[in-house]
């Protein structure tokens, strides 16, 4: 739990969540809609941020520090 909580605080996380919530009204309809059983609108975001640079860089970084935690 707290290597988890470790990675959530790191500078890369807390950007991605930046970059999240500039989208935050279509993250929250995205996410309830999922819960709801349709992922598409939330693929769709995510594919959104992996296919700009910083967003695909920034995910790069949180695989890499959560591999280091012994998470991945």
């Amino acid at each position: 739990r707290e290597r988890i909580a470790q990675l959530a605080r790191s500078s890369a996380a807390q950007k991605l969540r930046e970059l999240l919530e500039q989208q935050s009204g279509q993250v929250r309809q995205a996410a309830q809609q999922a819960a709801a059983g349709d992922p598409s609108q939330l693929m769709e975001i995510m594919g959104q941020l992996m296919h700009s640079k910083e967003g695909a860089a920034l995910v790069d970084r949180i695989g890499a520090q959560a591999k280091q935690a012994g998470l991945g």
